[in-house]
């Protein structure tokens, strides 16, 4: 899993099975080694804002293939900024709720599947 980018990484989460969550913690544990460059054990600082925007980045995409029926045109719904401001706030605070800018591997092990199955698609 080591050559996997950060994007794969989460679409591999996304779809690891609740039932196995041994699976989906080494993919964690992964994406969490991608980003702890000082090898510390804790995102911190620019750490912790570069896994935020790459989660950002995974969720808007989810988003817009979510909600591309309610949009207009062939661009799908429009996210306008504020939404998308709330939408990176959301991410930061369910990983971080005490608001330090920073996340544990522990704590992203708990919040990250929540995090990318809440945009998950489905047609019901």
């Amino acid at each position: 899993m080591g050559n996997l980018t950060p994007q794969q990484l989460l679409v591999r989460i996304d779809m690891a099975d609740k039932e196995d969550p041994s699976k989906c913690a080494n993919l964690v544990e992964s994406l969490f080694k991608k980003f702890d460059t000082d090898n510390s054990g804790m995102l911190e600082g620019a750490e912790f804002k570069a896994l935020v925007l790459e989660i950002y980045g995974y969720v808007v995409e989810e988003m817009k293939v979510k909600f591309k029926d309610a949009g207009e045109g062939a661009e799908g719904v429009h996210l306008h900024p504020s939404n998308l401001e709330a939408i990176q706030n959301w991410i930061k605070s369910t990983m971080d709720p005490s608001g330090q800018d920073k996340c544990s591997l522990d704590q992203l092990k708990t919040t990250i599947k929540a995090i990318v199955d809440e945009c998950d698609y489905s047609e019901q």
